[in-house]
């Protein structure tokens, strides 16, 4: 039975908010009052299975739910099934028996459209005389992918088709619009050479050799810290790094372990840091009194490459992205900061596919944030790449994990933990 919306759900619609649970009081009959515990759901997505609704009477007898706009949502055996966008008013009802007055509840809440990502890996350099394989980015989602070209003089996009114009820097770009189901995508972009031979790969780190230094002669360092312990973890119980004995992974954590007596923290809130850079071949350090010159020089090279996972507990929460920062070996004295030895960064975020180590390839046209500028005016991101070597490689959380814990039921904490696996290059 649909049960009309009452001037207090009226109300409740109009702010968007979640309704609490109101029973009767006693009829004439005697009947005992009983209330309805209905507690919020949140969102709902379309292209979703139908998910359990629940509440509870304080009477413990069995609830019925019912939708007030069948329009955007259904109820079926207890399960709320998403119909279209739009705001989703359900009622949980307990007609009551012969100890308890009926009583009822609202929640009001939005159905939206599931979203979806691409994943578009570059099909790297391709010759000039040879016939490329047809484009192949895949949506979250199924649906069809669009093809575009932002250098129509090098090469176009035609369905799946890609045409090789003249030798050059390709760059494709691919869309997904959604459906009535799912959301846009973000679109994606890569960037290729399109010439005679392909450039080399430069190997910014072969491996490991210890958790301080790769086996390239590169230094390692790690950072981490939050209000809990001074904003800098100095606990071998807290942040640590580790390389494989074979040399072939590296690893980083910080456990943050709010009952530690060792850091007591009242503030009743949780924010930090933590990560790790890495620099290039050779580099033991950067240079404080001018330009670094070690590192990878990129020439026509188009993309990063290494293999990366992350802890499962920091990869189901709902912040997991990792930031990749390039340190380049352009210095200047920063003069807004007491003359502080500075060099130029920049930056991009993405977010992991799993938490399993797995293979990323990064845009070098996607670093188009210039994290430190050093107080140096008319930077652009493409300009310093092409003229200084990238020196250091950072790798850190864009929010480490505040949210989940780990299993361990003896002293649970909130971890979050990188790990790379091969080499780092750039080609």
């Amino acid at each position: 039975m649909r049960i009309p919306v009452s001037m207090a759900g009226l109300a409740c619609i109009t702010a968007l908010s979640a309704c609490g649970g109101g029973g009767s009081g006693s009829d004439s009959s005697g009947s005992k009052s009983q209330s309805i515990d209905f507690p919020y759901p949140g969102a709902r997505y379309l292209a979703t299975a139908p998910e359990a609704l629940a509440a509870t009477a304080t009477s413990g007898l069995a609830i019925t739910f019912s939708s007030n706009t069948p329009d955007f949502c259904t109820v079926a055996d207890g399960k709320l099934v998403p119909v279209k966008p739009g705001e989703c008013s359900i009622t949980a009802s307990q007609a009551g028996d012969a100890s308890y007055a009926p009583a009822s509840s609202q929640q009001l809440f939005k159905v939206l459209k599931k979203a979806q990502s691409i994943n578009f890996e570059s099909p790297g350099f391709q010759a000039i005389t040879g016939q490329p394989a047809p484009l192949a980015a895949v949506a979250t989602s199924g649906l069809p992918i669009t093809y575009g070209s932002t250098t129509p003089d090098v090469c176009t996009a035609s369905g799946t088709a890609l045409t090789l114009l003249s030798k050059g820097q390709c760059t494709l770009s691919a869309s997904q619009e959604g459906d009535t189901n799912y959301a846009a995508a973000t679109q994606q972009m890569v960037s290729f050479t399109v010439g005679d031979a392909p450039p080399p790969v430069l190997t910014f780190a072969s491996g490991y050799a210890s958790a301080s230094a790769t086996l390239d002669g590169g230094a390692i360092t790690t950072f981490a810290g939050s209000n809990i312990d001074g904003w800098w973890c100095s606990d071998a119980n807290w942040c640590g790094a580790n390389a494989s004995p074979d040399g072939s992974t590296f690893s980083f954590h910080y456990l943050i372990q709010t009952k530690d007596p060792n850091h007591p923290n009242n503030d009743g809130w949780i924010g930090g840091y933590a990560g790790f850079s890495i620099l290039g071949p050779n580099v033991g350090s950067i240079s404080k009194t001018g330009n670094t010159t070690g590192g990878v020089q990129v020439d026509k090279q188009t993309s990063v490459k290494f293999n990366l996972g992350q802890n499962s507990e920091w990869f189901s929460a709902s912040a997991k992205a990792v930031k990749v920062t390039l340190v380049l070996g352009h210095f200047a004295n920063k003069v807004s900061d007491n003359n502080k030895a500075c060099n130029v960064t920049l930056n991009t975020v993405f977010t992991p596919k799993g938490a399993a180590v797995q293979k990323y390839e990064l845009q070098l046209g996607s670093f188009t944030a210039i994290g430190e500028t050093c107080d140096l005016a008319g930077l652009t991101a493409a300009g310093e790449l092409a003229s200084y070597p990238i020196v250091s490689i950072g790798f850190d959380a864009a929010q480490p994990n505040f949210s989940v814990q780990s299993a361990t039921a003896s002293s649970p904490t909130y971890p979050t933990e990188i790990t790379l696996s091969g080499a780092i290059t750039v080609q």
